[in-house]
């Protein structure tokens, strides 16, 4: 997810570098912190991004390289659909490394602060609600191809007639639902409090121990949707995504070839001399 993300991005080093900021003034958008968990979160922070700088971002590297490596060849859904456990393994050592900083933060939280987090999520399932479940199905299809085209021509440049069909083929057959995602978005967000909530309910105190596995318990269903039609649905959008990409790359031109491996070659380079710096 941080690969794309900072790949989406046209100063990657300057986007990593702000990250334990940027990402303390996102969550403190959702907790409403007060001093003294600020400090604490913003020299967490910086502790997590030292780690990442130095142990993660060689692997990112090496996925993005391994990705490059594939803008030479025609590879099947199925090859780059395997390019997606590494990834997800990187994300797991992010979430046990970042696990007793939540913990800690999750044990200091008050009612009022989880309270407000509920609000938040409530804007945000509103937000979801209004910008795709409530489009028409022309609408969402032009959304979803525009959100496609977007991704792809960060990295091929721009897409030319016969790829941009192809885009719209795919996605007019595909069978992706907003409302399971509004959905399990709702399930995650109340999965999340109750998770908080039982962490500083009036019972026996929770340890820091028990913090870190019951955060480490919720990210598991949140990666892995215990409803099974929300399980089904995320699965079918990552072999759809495989599918939709193996066949743009299929399609890609030789020079949209050769831009999408130095931009990939690129983004490795940023990538590697932010795992130096100190």
């Amino acid at each position: 997810m941080a690969v794309l993300w900072l790949s989406a991005c046209s100063a990657v080093k300057l986007s990593y570098n702000a990250l334990p900021e940027v990402s303390y003034w996102w969550a403190d958008a959702y907790g409403d912190f007060n001093g003294e968990q600020s400090l604490r979160l913003k020299q967490d922070l910086a502790d997590l991004q030292a780690w990442h700088r130095t142990r993660e971002l060689p692997r990112y590297r090496e996925l993005l390289l391994n990705l490059e490596r594939l803008t030479s060849t025609e590879p099947d859904a199925a090859q780059l659909c395997s390019l997606l456990p590494p990834a997800r393994e990187r994300l797991q050592a992010l979430a046990e490394q970042s696990a007793p900083m939540i913990a800690r933060l999750a044990l200091s939280l008050s009612p009022a602060q989880l309270e407000h987090m509920d609000k938040k999520f409530a804007k945000n399932e509103a937000k979801l609600r209004s910008e795709w479940v409530e489009l028409s199905p022309s609408e969402l299809l032009d959304k979803r191809i525009e959100q496609y085209t977007d991704r792809a021509e960060s990295l091929y440049g721009r897409l030319n007639a016969a790829q941009r069909q192809g885009l719209r083929e795919a996605l007019q057959a595909s069978a992706f639902d907003p409302r399971i995602r509004l959905a399990e978005q709702q399930r995650r967000h109340q999965d999340m409090l109750g998770t908080l909530r039982r962490l500083r309910s009036s019972g026996a105190p929770q340890t820091q121990a028990q913090a870190e596995q019951a955060w480490l318990a919720y990210l598991a269903r949140a990666l892995n949707p215990p409803v099974p039609a929300h399980r089904e649905q995320q699965e079918h959008s990552i072999e759809e995504g495989c599918q939709i990409y193996a066949q743009l790359q299929r399609q890609a031109t030789p020079e949209q070839r050769d831009k999408a491996a130095k931009r990939l070659r690129g983004w490795a380079s940023d990538v590697q001399a932010l795992s130096q710096q100190r």
